[in-house]
């Protein structure tokens, strides 16, 4: 990719790719204390949702991507590195595609690639600390491996702090408890790639009458619930990103409105993650 270019917000930078996707990688500074009092930037008003593919370039960049990804992640072992995807966003903004396209790009290799879907904890997981489960079940790859987390630790600071789980003082603490853990998972050599996939409320309403009326088992309660809370989730997500996204572990946040663009665009993104660790 080319030099990133900087656009100002709010008082605060964030980065946005030659392909548009934006990031938000703040000077790591204190570990344990990232909670300050200053205004929040909001991210996501910033996301271009007019990027887009047409069929034809979508084919070939992605498999060109696909390539490139499967070639990077074979070195991975020899180079005693791992890779963590992190896959966050709006409900139906195509989380499980993309992560379907990382597994396609491996040839569904279950030695080298493992899907983690994350739900609400059992019974067993709330008896440990909050981020033990992530550990639990070989659910952190050893060196050579890929784990994909559909939805991951970051739940603690979106579905709790807006569902009324989670009290502002615990919430703060779990701001440098999440930072912590990351940092730790960068020293312990994986490439940790962090992505949040949105898409514009009009959209999502749109994909859900598709799934009803196509794919009706994919709905859920929690369907209903992303879009009656809308707005809260916006302000627990810009603050995640602008809490959370650390040098060590920015946060790329990109357009899914087109499902293409979104594809390749993850996969662009984690590739260049790959390619520095592997320098």
């Amino acid at each position: 990719m080319s030099k990133h270019s900087t656009v100002a917000v709010c008082g605060r930078d964030f980065t946005r790719l030659p392909n548009g996707v934006m990031v938000v990688s703040n000077d790591s500074g204190d570990l344990r204390a990232p909670y300050s009092k200053e205004s929040i930037p909001d991210y996501l008003a910033q996301v271009d949702h007019s990027l887009s593919l047409k069929k034809k370039p979508y084919r070939k960049e992605l498999l060109r991507k696909e390539e490139e990804f499967n070639k990077l992640v074979r070195q991975l072992e020899s180079r005693r590195l791992s890779l963590i995807v992190v896959l966050q966003g709006r409900d139906g903004a195509g989380k499980t595609g993309a992560r379907v396209r990382l597994e396609e790009a491996l040839d569904f290799d279950a030695r080298l690639f493992q899907a983690i879907p994350i739900g609400a904890p059992t019974e067993d997981e709330r008896a440990h600390p909050y981020l033990w489960r992530f550990f639990a079940h070989e659910r952190m790859p050893r060196f050579g491996q890929v784990r994909a987390f559909d939805r991951s630790w970051a739940e603690r600071l979106l579905v709790e702090p807006v569902m009324g789980l989670i009290g502002r003082k615990e919430l703060e603490a779990s701001f440098a408890e999440i930072r912590t853990f990351e940092w730790l998972r960068v020293q312990q050599h994986a490439v940790l790639v962090k992505l949040w996939m949105d898409i514009s409320k009009a959209e999502q309403k749109k994909r859900f009458e598709e799934r009803a009326a196509e794919k009706p088992w994919k709905l859920s309660d929690s369907d209903a619930v992303a879009r009656e809370h809308w707005d809260e989730y916006t302000r627990a997500a810009n603050e995640m990103f602008h809490r959370t996204g650390c040098d060590f572990a920015p946060w790329y946040i990109v357009s899914s409105e087109d499902k293409r663009y979104s594809r390749v665009a993850v996969l662009e993104v984690i590739n260049q993650a790959l390619a520095a660790a592997l320098k």
